[in-house]
């Protein structure tokens, strides 16, 4: 048992004795020197014991109260090594309800751990992250650069924006969160960290210093379209935040190129090789700056080496709830989010909705689907006739980032023109789930539905995963015609859809949004945010399932015979 060991032991046995405890946290301390990863386990442990104990209502209110000083000052001992401790930390004396970050750490802890994988760890050199708006980014910038400003203010930190009055306020904010000791306990945490409001910052030029006045200050915030030549210099943190100022620019391409270039030839180039790069913001286009970074990043050999990572937290998750429902009632609920987009679908844009809610922008000019392109019913299939036939597409997915897609297709032939057809759409499997969750889920669509033939693109395993699904109606003795075809090799994925984008509007009519289940009404939002602009990587599951369903109802696909004319032989 080493010295830790016997401590916890100690404390546990006598919660009440703040000698333990203060032994303990002396030992953390003298071990941050020694071994970091060690003192950051024994420091989580710690504030565990704390924490448990600060619950026990045998303890003195006296004694509790000197308990929690220990864990604030654990939380300080790992604040040069832990943003996520650092930000509890900042706001401790406030009520909970009041802080920013602990009623919304467990939905934004895995973008603090990212951007701990870039200013402390070195495991990035850019991160970037796309989300809705007021869900709270901008406050995690604020609270990252003061973090650096009291870490090492030696560096030269830049904050930039599409508006300067954007840029002034975070300065503001900044500013703030290092003077208001009533609010916030920056001075507590880096009491050695020099900042005088009267003589190192100027709110004309939105710059401050910490520790002394230097040439490149330690923060400066300033509008892509301020002066940076020569005024800017960036050595340690840049961060793009909001660059795109809206829909208007957004839709307009030769503003957008005018943004771009603004940042590739004026903000970006202040950053020295060293300096650590984050992106943030709403996604209005695939072609604002975010996404042009991303794109240099992918394609250009001269970054292969370059590491980043992508962040993209929609509103709503894979199984449509709420990413940001926060505690205390700060955030945004699920009946908020599907209003929402109930509200652009309404109006037929859900282009916006997939850019500025889902964190997945596409390209209005090639938007292939819209409301008022489509048709719809209310659930109630045609009553005077029966379906010429019943099938089911299915689109395979295992998991990991797409979504199985199986819509439903009862499909009725006009009696005199066989080529006049229509195709009821009443339910969908549309689930991002492995195999053991989505294969039971088509096979009780088959069921509840009657579908007769069955179909899967042998190119994704759909052959194998067919056959798993066939097992499943086998053992509840459901006879069903399972077939597997390959995907068309002559054409690819996004010129298929295309193709068949006519048919599906001509033809196929889908369910009213009031009647629509989960599934349904995520499948109808993958379908709006198609786009044929849109490149390889945005989600394709529902368009890609239809038009497999279209080519399973052309002619050359359910051959009736064929006959020619020919001389006689004889």
């Amino acid at each position: 048992m080493d010295t830790f060991e016997k401590l916890t032991y100690l404390i546990k046995k006598n919660p009440s004795s703040l000698v333990y405890y203060n032994d303990a946290y002396l030992y953390i301390k003298g071990l941050f020197n020694r071994d970091v990863m060690r003192a950051m386990m024994c420091a989580r442990q710690l504030k565990e014991l704390c924490v448990n104990n600060h619950k026990d209502k045998s303890i003195l209110d006296d004694v509790k109260k000197d308990i929690r000083e220990i864990i604030f000052k654990v939380l300080v001992l790992e604040t040069p090594y832990s943003l996520d401790s650092y930000f509890q930390a900042l706001e401790y004396y406030r009520p909970i309800n009041e802080q920013f970050y602990r009623p919304r750490r467990k939905q934004l802890l895995d973008v603090v751990r990212a951007m701990e994988d870039l200013v402390i760890w070195d495991k990035l050199d850019e991160l970037f992250l796309s989300c809705p708006p007021r869900i709270g980014k901008t406050t995690l910038m604020l609270f990252l650069i003061t973090w650096q400003l009291g870490i090492n203010p030696e560096v030269s930190n830049l904050y930039g924006s599409f508006s300067g009055v954007v840029a002034s306020a975070f300065y503001k904010g900044v500013i703030e969160i290092i003077t208001d000791e009533y609010t916030y306990t920056w001075k507590k945490i880096f009491p050695h960290a020099k900042f005088d409001p009267k003589s190192m910052c100027n709110s004309k030029d939105t710059f401050l210093d910490v520790g002394r006045s230097k040439r490149y200050h330690s923060f400066t915030a300033r509008s892509i379209d301020g002066t940076l030549n020569g005024a800017v210099d960036c050595s340690g943190i840049l961060i793009g935040d909001d660059l795109v100022s809206g829909f208007e620019e957004a839709i307009n391409q030769i503003r957008l190129m005018t943004v771009w270039s603004k940042v590739e030839n004026d903000f970006t180039t202040r950053a020295k090789e060293s300096a650590k790069i984050l992106w943030i913001g709403t996604r209005w286009s695939i072609n604002d700056p975010i996404g042009k970074r991303i794109k240099v990043l992918t394609e250009e050999p001269a970054f292969k080496n370059r590491r980043y990572k992508v962040i993209d937290k929609p509103a709503l998750n894979e199984k449509d709830e709420s990413n940001f429902d926060y505690e205390y009632n700060v955030g945004f609920s699920t009946t908020f989010y599907l209003q929402k987009r109930a509200s652009f679908e309404n109006t037929g844009d859900m282009a916006s909705w997939s850019a500025v809610y889902m964190s997945s922008p596409i390209e209005r000019s090639g938007q292939l689907f819209n409301k008022d392109a489509l048709m719809y019913f209310n659930g109630e299939l045609p009553q005077k006739k029966a379906p010429y036939k019943i099938i089911a597409p299915c689109d395979v997915a295992w998991g990991g980032g797409d979504a199985v897609s199986c819509p439903v297709m009862y499909v009725y032939k006009d009696e005199i023109n066989s080529r006049n057809y229509d195709v009821y759409v009443p339910a969908v499997v549309f689930d991002y789930g492995d195999k053991e969750k989505t294969q039971p889920k088509v096979a009780e669509l088959c069921l509840t539905w009657g579908i007769q033939t069955l179909q899967f693109e042998r190119n994704s395993r759909g052959d194998e995963y067919g056959q798993d699904v066939n097992e499943i109606l086998k053992s509840k003795g459901y006879p069903i015609n399972i077939t597997d075809k390959p995907a068309p090799t002559t054409i690819s994925k996004c010129d298929r859809i295309v193709q068949c984008s006519s048919d599906i509007k001509l033809h196929f009519h889908f369910l009213s949004a009031p009647y629509r289940n989960k599934d349904y009404a995520m499948f109808m939002q993958n379908l709006f945010s198609y786009s044929a602009n849109g490149g390889n990587k945005q989600k394709d599951d529902a368009p890609d399932s239809l038009a497999q369903g279209v080519d399973m109802l052309r002619p050359q696909n359910n051959p009736v015979g064929s006959y020619s004319i020919f001389a006689r032989p004889f």
